[in-house]
């Protein structure tokens, strides 16, 4: 096929039954009427197994990926099956970068709706200034906000995450922290004595 380009701003696409589209995103007016392809537009709002923005160069060299769409809200599992798809079709982890911020929870900075990026003004005598604040100012765009990691960072964290799900790593720790433990070893002795009861359940 032919090599696609598709600049700074990147084409939304999305992957189903297989197959991977890929578009132009288009908001635009012509004649009193709105023109829109989003990624609802490729199956008219029907599910999908993955959704987000590839960014390619001249080459046609996947850079960067964005799991970024309004309609589709893309999670762990979009973005697992993501980088699936494109292991399995060739492309090496390593030579391209995947934006974490929404699986890492990053807080997107306020901006003015002027342009630049807000910053307290620490108006204490103001009560007011933050509903101003509301009114004057909207969060950044995601691509404003990226927290870049290359694909094969991103793979093996979320495989390893999905391990230690599994394992029940993660409600251990929970049950550690809610033990009150003044120290490592008061910590695991709570939690053996906990699993020693739980055996002695199992048992009766």
């Amino acid at each position: 096929g032919r090599v696609v380009d598709t600049g700074p701003e990147g084409w939304i696409f999305v992957i189903r039954d297989g197959g991977f589209y890929a578009a132009q995103k288009v908001t635009s007016k012509q004649g009193g009427r709105t023109k829109r392809f989003h990624h609802s537009s490729f199956f008219g709002g029907k599910a999908v197994e993955a959704a987000g923005i590839i960014i390619t160069n001249s080459s046609g060299r996947l850079l960067r990926l964005y799991p970024h769409s309004g309609h589709y809200r893309p999670g762990e599992a979009h973005l697992q099956r993501t980088l699936l798809f494109l292991k399995r079709h060739g492309l090496r982890l390593r030579r391209f970068d995947v934006d974490l911020q929404q699986i890492f929870h990053v807080a997107r900075k306020e901006v003015p709706k002027g342009g630049a990026v807000a910053h307290n003004s620490g108006d204490a005598d103001n009560p007011n200034a933050a509903q101003d604040n509301s009114l004057t100012h909207k969060k950044a765009k995601k691509t404003d906000t990226l927290h870049l990691r290359t694909a094969a960072y991103v793979a093996s964290f979320l495989a390893h995450k999905a391990l230690f799900i599994g394992e029940g790593v993660f409600s251990r720790i929970h049950k550690i922290r809610s033990t009150g433990a003044v120290s490592v070893g008061d910590a695991l002795a709570r939690i053996d004595d906990d699993e020693e009861e739980e055996g002695e359940g199992d048992t009766r």
